[in-house]
């Protein structure tokens, strides 16, 4: 079924498009935000329309040409088509309709602190092909596009990439289809290649080839780690305090955005805090955030390794971090521990209902909640809600431009 003449009003977090027929919404691949297209369903549903565009008949007014030249194949940007200004009014609706959704929460003005569109990323990760390229996901699928570059990543990153694709080449031309993705870290100086293979054989190989490696490099298997050159680890600079980061630790991809980010946490909790963050990961948050003072829970115990080495690197007096579950917490252990504040940031599904459980009972009046979700933020808010919490405060933080990610900090209080 074709429709026609369709005004595309937004787009959602997964890149494809939004528009008003006149018996549902239509949620459209390949559409422009503020185009006038012609659309064929693929799928209909009991509330909407699956669909894709086949014709534009008006462009968009906040069209622009991508600067990049994958943007129509990669997965990695959705809305680089578009100029900022609309990129961040986006964004704004995204967060605005999710808290009017599902807390019932009306925002009229809500602030964006807006950051670089490009040269942002302190992290990518990029599959390996079987010639041993480089490449991105295509969008809405598992095939890959060969890249040369990503306008994303810092610069140290983009300068290395084709010296770093050599390294893969060169392997994958010895043992074939043996790697499978590389994870690229960079600080100011230094770059960490974290490289997934998926035959044992190679190790030798990489041992003896790049033990003397410029960079620092790890191999991934589903045994272990092997550091095969350099640290293990890059040390990360952040509102004057240093971070050890590992593997697999937690750390925000945009240097710039999470200073923004982390002032904003720190204004919304206010001074002279004993702070429990859950899910601390290695504590580059809490500390960031609230000097010291913190109690810092997390499932794994690598990174609670981490997270006392960092406050050890930047002189904590008064911390503890313990290797739990978030549901290990309860109102005997706040009243222990003499916490007066919560600071969250949970992965993207949010947080489980049990813990909103345990943190009310708890009765702790402050609770900064950090999410890159606006979905899962605003149903948290509800339950909070339930439960006596109300939102204080809610700001957005731009750290993906070109993609309709976003970060956000939010203060839920109560009496």
């Amino acid at each position: 079924m074709e429709i026609k003449n369709i005004k595309i009003i937004d787009i959602l977090q997964d890149g494809r498009a939004v528009a008003k027929t006149e018996s549902k919404t239509a949620f459209i691949e390949g559409a422009i935000y503020g185009e006038v297209c012609n659309i064929k369903v693929n799928n209909e549903k009991k509330n909407f329309f699956e669909a894709e565009k086949t014709k534009t008949l008006e462009k968009s007014p906040y069209l622009r040409k991508p600067p990049c030249p994958y943007y129509y194949e990669c997965g990695g940007c959705s809305i680089m088509d578009i100029n900022y200004k609309s990129q961040i009014k986006l964004k704004k609706n995204l967060i605005k309709n999710a808290l009017l959704k599902s807390a019932k929460i009306k925002i009229d003005d809500l602030e964006i602190l807006e950051g670089k569109e490009f040269g942002y990323r302190n992290k990518i990760r990029l599959q390996i092909n079987k010639n041993g390229k480089l490449a991105y996901n295509k969008k809405y699928s598992n095939d890959l596009v060969e890249i040369k570059d990503c306008l994303l990543a810092k610069d140290l990153i983009r300068k290395n990439l084709e010296k770093i694709e050599e390294i893969t080449k060169d392997i994958t031309k010895k043992y074939p289809n043996s790697l499978e993705e590389i994870t690229i870290r960079a600080n100011e100086k230094e770059i960490l290649l974290n490289i997934k293979i998926k035959d044992e054989k190679i190790i030798p190989y990489i041992k003896n080839q790049y033990k003397n490696s410029t960079y620092n490099i790890n191999l991934i298997n589903k045994k272990e780690t092997i550091n095969i050159s350099g640290k293990n680890y890059l040390v990360y600079n952040l509102l004057g305090k240093k971070f050890k980061i590992t593997m697999n630790d937690f750390y925000q991809v945009n240097d710039y955005m999470t200073e923004k980010l982390y002032k904003t946490a720190k204004d919304f909790l206010g001074e002279n805090q004993k702070v429990l963050d859950l899910f601390c990961g290695s504590a580059t948050s809490s500390i960031a955030i609230n000097d010291d003072h913190v109690v810092g829970i997390e499932i794994n115990k690598n990174a609670i390794k981490d997270a006392k080495a960092n406050a050890k690197e930047n002189d904590l007096k008064d911390y503890k971090f313990i290797a739990k579950n978030a549901n290990y917490i309860d109102d005997k252990f706040i009243k222990k521990e003499k916490i007066d504040a919560i600071v969250l940031d949970p992965p993207r599904r949010g947080l489980d209902k049990e813990i909103i459980k345990t943190i009310a009972k708890t009765k702790i009046k402050k609770i900064v909640y950090i999410s890159c979700n606006p979905q899962t933020l605003a149903r948290d808010i509800k339950r909070f809600q339930e439960k006596g919490y109300k939102l204080e405060k809610i700001k957005g933080c731009d750290m993906f431009s070109e993609t309709m990610h976003v970060e956000m900090v939010a203060l839920i209080a109560r009496d």
